[in-house]
């Protein structure tokens, strides 16, 4: 009966841990998935002031990963200094990002456009 039990655990601590198993009967773990593990595990929540492209470097050039829904709430992993934006939520200039976990995205937004909650 342990033994029943124990399996089940066994993965779903793998899987929370970011190991992967491969076809060799070896087992992986993705730098970027324990990164994003760990984020989670210690969430600062925050909440959009509006709607927000969530990008994938700290810059407006950057690739817009998804939309950050207006009073939506996601996680802070931390803050960076990157590229200048303009005209986010209200602020003529600025260039202070949050990396954030929003609903399992990680990626980059304009410090302004987020509160914490």
């Amino acid at each position: 009966m342990k033994k029943l039990l124990i399996a089940p655990l066994a993965v779903a601590a793998l899987a929370l841990a970011g190991v992967v198993p491969s076809a060799s009967g070896t087992a992986t773990v993705r730098s970027d998935d324990m990164t994003t593990v760990a984020a989670t595990a210690k969430c600062k929540s925050l909440t959009a002031l509006s709607n927000v492209n969530v990008r994938k470097s700290a810059s407006t050039k950057s690739t817009i990963l998804r939309l950050w829904y207006k009073g939506t709430k996601g996680c802070d992993i931390k803050g960076v200094d990157g590229g200048s934006y303009k005209n986010a939520c209200g602020i003529k200039s600025y260039h202070y990002w949050r990396k954030v976990n929003y609903r399992g995205t990680v990626g980059y937004v304009p410090n302004v456009c987020v509160k914490y909650s």
